[in-house]
């Protein structure tokens, strides 16, 4: 017996003492390692020095870096600051052995790392020669913004040369005063009130007064017009100066510019650079098809935006297209319209990559794209609903039509002949030369040829017979449209724009000699309705596919039931008496839009129910709440719609969303007896004043609607019949075994709203409801009296970014509890980014003691209001676990002393020389009555 404790004594010995020599092992080490650590760091610093030595030089030179060259720089410079990071932790960390393993552990990973980068900075090639007229009109240009004593500047050059890219765009060609003057106010941050332009402009010239230095840019503009009709006078009270870009030198003189920067076009060095970026070829590929490619660059005479064009029309093309190309553009036919040469080259080459596209409907589609003025923001989904009306899609299903129309979008914009608008994803535009190149095509083609009108009435183009020969007519004139009859045998598009004030009485006027009509789209952009009166001749448009009539005022529309092709029905922001019951004879519409309609027969009265081919359905407004919920129904039975967002006005649809529902004041109940309903795929859902029984979401909702599997969004207000939102346990009878996350998979946002008798987020075992709380992303909770304890103890919030709670003012209840989150799920938050709470008036406490090794490592924002009972917010030793904390706003918490307090446990004095988050920008503490400092003592 005592010889095997002698044997256990001497093994414990054995292993204290090899430890122990592990750990003073690791001390003699630890300095070796932060000698290694400065000398590579002081030796790729060098290096990195030398490097940018070398840039600087290049670019007095007036050369441009390669990117790999600008990739090591800022990867090495990521590097050296995160290095720098890490020996100033060493220096203020006192921790014990374990603290020091782990910067120990840090040490070596970034040796290793600095290691790897050395000797690799002569990347190859290193820069390449910038574009010399471009740069000579940026010095040019930045000198005369330097001078004192100029006032005017105007840069000038063919179309597609360049231009806009010196300057940012505001406005565009012909001026509109009105126009100008709003987005001159939305920059000076002005409201203006006055109506006329007179007084518009005197109220910018006195705010322009006030400001020291600024700029105005007026881009693309083609004739000479007042400065001072905007508001902008060039006399001794204006600090500012103006810039302006046309294509015409006497526009710059008209305009008194005191400096002129000509804009030339490209070398041929730099023509190449940029066609051999946009085709993805080099030298080597041009050499082995006998220069073919560097032949057809110089075809594009140095006119970037054809450079641009031609490149990308041919990436990845075989030897035979390349032939073909050069072919094309050297035998390309007279251009007999007076131009200058560069034009000629641009229409030529824009030509070439039109025919490029090698099928109809993308080259129809870009054709349809110049209907539209210059400049102009395009909605997708307008071109989309145009393009179905002329047939795009054949015979297939709506969603088909769209993914086709939608991949012959992206090459276009792929091939550089549409490029995306500013207003986001879904709108594209044209550069001006390309709609110039798209309406000179149309022109000579046989069937295709497009009439856009701008400033003349339609009566004077149908008198005069401009549009006999038209495939498609877009009259832009902002006065009435008005129009007797239009000669166009083969007329398929008739786009009218207007602003009238009053109403458009087209009732005198004959569709007769337009009987072909595909799409006829009428769209009054006045801020009111007006009233529209139509011709009875409407009813004469047998072939019409999409009928777009947005704001007017439309009384009786039951002249719709007697186009039979009508495939889209667009009446967006329009009123009319009813929706006809015979709108069941239309057996091929497939998308209706009523959006923000004004429907004066309020009670539904079942006609969208008889729409049995409908694909796609929009319903929103306010004041169609009660319609909508007598719909809901109805709309269910449609058996093949696949689209709908409908809401009363309560929600932001967002633009990508295909399935959204809002019911108010709806029976749920009576979706029970519906096989099929809306609600079994919709995405996005939001009730108010739900009634009909449902106590919760599962197992009472989806029992009755028979399934949410699309569900990803859940909006509930004001629905008091709401008890839970998940309950796994058992009804009056018999055990529930439904899983949340298989019931409702995909669901990631929860919004409460006034549920004045919710108690629980969930009931039931752990292992059925917990996944729901993995899986959200967005919570939000607002006026819930009666919750309590919102997160199980065990609950992981893995993907949660946002959470939002917030009581009433008045109301005593708590929705938190004393504490928010226990240590669990406080070590889940990995995603949180925002951090809201308002009004928890028993709240003491975010994290629970003992919690203080948590990381939130996306933390932006927390805002805490109105919490009167709290003590703190994160221990100062929490500072390594917030590192992307940004805004912090604090206020009404009386009792609390410290922003950042002190750390329970035994090793706070190692955070005694902790430092803020580093990314802290904004602390904003109000109303804190016992506030000592941020942190205790001087910590920070």
């Amino acid at each position: 017996m005592a010889d095997i404790v002698i044997s256990i004594v001497a093994k414990l010995t054995e292993f204290l003492v090899e430890r122990a020599m592990r750990r003073a092992q690791h001390f003699l080490c630890v300095g070796k390692v932060i000698k290694d650590l400065e000398n590579e760091k002081k030796e790729l610093t060098s290096e990195r020095d030398s490097l940018l030595g070398r840039v600087e030089q290049a670019k007095e030179r007036t050369e441009v870096i390669e990117e790999p060259v600008e990739k090591w720089l800022y990867d090495v410079n990521t590097l050296l600051e995160e290095v720098a990071d890490l020996e100033q932790r060493n220096r203020t960390n006192t921790s014990c052995f374990q603290g020091k393993h782990r910067l120990c552990k840090q040490m070596l990973k970034k040796i290793e790392a600095m290691r790897n980068f050395k000797g690799k900075s002569n990347v190859q090639p290193f820069c390449r020669r910038a574009s010399l007229p471009a740069k000579l009109a940026y010095n040019q240009l930045l000198e005369a913004l330097q001078e004192d004593d100029i006032f005017m500047i105007g840069v000038y050059g063919m179309g597609g040369c360049g231009k806009t890219t010196l300057v940012i765009e505001i406005v565009s060609q012909t001026p509109n005063i009105i126009d100008i003057q709003s987005k001159m106010a939305d920059m000076l941050n002005l409201k203006l009130e006055e109506v006329s332009e007179e007084g518009r402009a005197q109220r910018l010239w006195l705010s322009l007064k006030e400001r020291k230095r600024i700029l105005i840019i007026i881009d693309d503009l083609w004739r000479q017009f007042n400065l001072e009709d905007v508001g902008i006078r060039l006399d001794n009270d204006y600090n500012g100066k103006v810039l302006i870009t046309t294509r015409d030198q006497h526009v710059c003189d008209s305009m008194d510019c005191q400096k002129k920067i000509h804009l030339e076009l490209l070398s041929r060095d730099e023509s190449w650079t940029l066609f051999q970026k946009h085709a993805n070829i080099d030298d080597g590929f041009s050499k082995s098809l006998d220069d073919v490619p560097l032949k057809i660059c110089y075809e594009c005479r140095g006119l970037p935006i054809a450079i641009v064009a031609v490149g990308s029309s041919l990436k990845g093309k075989s030897i035979a297209n390349w032939n073909v190309a050069l072919n094309s553009l050297r035998l390309a036919e007279a251009i007999d319209d007076h131009v200058e040469e560069g034009v000629k080259a641009a229409l030529s080459c824009l030509k070439l990559s039109y025919d490029y596209l090698q099928n109809k409907e993308a080259q129809l589609l870009f054709l349809m794209c110049a209907m539209f003025p210059e400049d102009y923001s395009i909605s997708t989904e307008d071109l989309i609903r145009y393009a179905v009306g002329v047939g795009q899609g054949g015979t297939f299903s709506l969603d088909s039509a769209r993914d086709m129309i939608e991949a012959n979008l992206s090459k276009l914009l792929g091939s550089s002949l549409l490029m995306h608008a500013e207003e986001g994803k879904d709108y594209v535009r044209m550069h001006d030369v390309v709609r110039d190149a798209a309406l000179w095509i149309s022109k000579r083609s046989e069937n295709r040829q497009i009439l856009v009108n701008l400033d003349k009435p339609l009566s004077t183009l149908a008198e005069d017979d401009s549009v006999r020969g038209c495939f498609a007519v877009s009259s832009w004139y902002k006065e009435n449209q008005v129009f007797h009859q239009l000669h166009a045998p083969h007329l398929e598009i008739l786009l009218l724009h207007t602003d009238v004030k009053v109403s458009l009485n087209l009732s005198h006027a004959t569709f007769e000699g337009i009987e072909g009509l595909k799409v006829f789209s009428l769209i009054n952009s006045f801020l009111h309705k007006q009233s529209l009166l139509l011709p009875q001749s409407t009813q004469l448009l047998a072939n019409l596919r999409t009928l777009r009539l947005n704001r007017w005022q439309l009384g009786d529309i039951s002249f719709i039931t007697s186009l039979a092709r009508l495939e889209v029905l667009d009446l967006r922001d329009s009123s009319f008496n009813e929706l006809p019951r015979e709108i069941e004879k239309l057996k091929r519409l497939k998308l209706l839009d009523l959006s923000r309609c004004d429907i004066l027969q309020e009670n539904y009265n079942e006609a969208i129910g008889k729409c049995s081919q409908l694909e796609e359905l929009y319903i929103s407004g306010w004041h169609l709440a009660k319609y909508i919920s007598q719909s809901i129904v109805d709309i269910s039975s449609l058996p093949n719609l696949q689209r709908f967002v409908i809401y009363a006005g309560q929600i932001n649809a967002p633009y990508y969303v295909k399935r959204l529902l809002e019911g108010v004041d709806f029976n749920i109940s009576s979706l029970r007896a519906c096989n099929k309903n809306i609600l079994q795929i919709a995405e996005i859902v939001r009730f108010e004043s739900l009634y009909g029984g449902c106590k919760n979401i599962i197992p009472d909702m989806v029992g009755v609607v028979g399934g949410m599997n699309g569900l990803t969004n859940l909006i509930l207000h004001d629905c008091q019949e709401i008890q839970s939102i998940f309950n796994t346990t058992f009804d009056s009878d018999h055990v529930v075994s439904i899983k949340v996350d298989t019931t409702i998979p995909r669901l990631v946002k929860l919004e409460l709203l006034h549920l004045n008798n919710l108690k629980e987020l969930c009931q039931g075992p752990p292992q059925q409801v917990l996944p729901f709380f993995e899986k959200l992303e967005t919570l939000c909770i607002r006026y819930c009296p009666k919750l309590h304890n919102i997160f199980p103890q065990e609950c992981s919030l893995g993907n949660l970014n946002t959470l939002i709670i917030e009581n009433h003012d008045w109301d005593d209840n708590c929705t938190s509890g004393e504490v928010l989150f226990s240590t669990c799920v406080a070590q889940s938050l990995q995603q949180l980014k925002k951090l809201v709470i308002i009004c928890c008036k028993e709240l003491k406490h975010i994290i629970e003691s003992g919690g203080e090794h948590f990381v939130m490592p996306n933390l932006k924002t927390l805002h805490i209001s109105k919490c009167r009972k709290l003590e703190s917010i994160f221990p100062i030793c929490c500072f390594e676990g917030l590192p992307r904390l940004e805004n912090l706003t604090i206020e009404e918490a009386p009792k609390l002393k410290y922003v950042f307090g002190e750390c329970d446990h035994q090793d706070h004095s190692s955070h005694q020389n902790q430092i803020m988050p580093p990314h802290l920008k904004n602390i904003e503490l109000h109303r804190l009555d016992n506030l000592v400092g941020i942190c205790p003592k001087n910590i920070m």
